[in-house]
């Protein structure tokens, strides 16, 4: 599995692929290939749904800052890193059935960003700027309505 996973990932690198698909993958790190030398500078699109994911690098707008699109929902995904809000392109982000107790204050900068989905984690509050923030939110679960009074 780890062979065919850095195999996909050198094809994408060495392809210049815009859109790699790492969904049901069974991962429980971001993978380093991913990460190495300049990253996937190319790489607009990312999908890792269904996996097993905890943490975020924090190095992830500085080897794919040319994310437009991040989809990480159905991981475990329990903190997301500051450095989040360094990647300016991003206008889509899903991060919905993780384990998000907040969401940091960083996300705010993001003011590319379109579509925030965070149902079904386990929000308590909202940073600073949480009207901004709810203006991107794409059906705001009811969890997080409580906290804008929606």
């Amino acid at each position: 599995m780890a062979s065919e996973l850095c195999k996909t990932i050198s094809v994408a690198r060495l392809e210049k692929h815009k859109n790699l698909f790492l969904n049901y993958r069974n991962l429980h790190h971001f993978p380093l290939e991913l990460l190495k030398d300049e990253g996937l500078q190319h790489l607009e699109r990312l999908y890792m749904k269904r996996n097993s994911l905890t943490t975020l690098p924090e190095n992830l707008a500085q080897k794919l800052p040319n994310l437009v699109e991040l989809y990480l929902h159905s991981n475990n995904i329990v903190v997301v890193p500051e450095a989040i809000g360094s990647l300016v392109k991003l206008q889509c982000l899903d991060l919905s059935d993780n384990a998000l107790e907040i969401v940091c204050p960083e996300i705010g900068r993001l003011r590319a960003l379109r579509h925030l989905r965070l149902a079904n984690n386990q929000l308590q509050f909202l940073p600073p700027g949480g009207q901004l923030l709810a203006s991107w939110l794409t059906a705001a679960p009811p969890s997080v309505c409580r906290l804008l009074t929606c």
